[in-house]
């Protein structure tokens, strides 16, 4: 999925200081739903602020509650009401609790509907 004029595809949202299990099972879950979201720009969130300016995106996939807070602060209104945004549990939850990563597939499948919807 090539960059759009008003952005990027896809941007995928996390807290700072995930593990690298946590991070692994991200990445493949990201890999399982094709290259559109594997290749995902991804943005650190650390004290309620991105570590790095967040791209204009068609969609973004924010991990906990925190992270959404920061994407709001960081986007413009009028760009935060063209994008398609799926609210994921935290990484360290979707780890631990079956019923979080049956939350993640869901998210994953609604940011790959907003993603096919633009494209046609």
């Amino acid at each position: 999925m090539a960059d759009t004029a008003s952005g990027v595809a896809c941007v995928i949202v996390l807290p700072q200081g995930c593990s690298t299990r946590e991070l692994d099972l991200l990445g493949r879950a990201l890999n399982a739903c094709g290259a559109a979201l594997a290749r995902a720009g991804r943005v650190m969130v650390q004290a309620g602020k991105p570590l790095a300016d967040v791209p204009e995106a068609r969609a973004y996939l924010v991990f906990g509650e925190p992270q959404a807070h920061a994407l709001g602060r960081a986007l413009s209104a009028a760009a935060m009401h063209r994008a398609q945004i799926v609210l994921a549990d935290e990484p360290a939850l979707v780890l631990t609790s079956a019923a979080a990563k049956r939350r993640l597939w869901n998210a994953l499948r609604n940011v790959r509907r907003a993603l096919a919807t633009v494209e046609r």
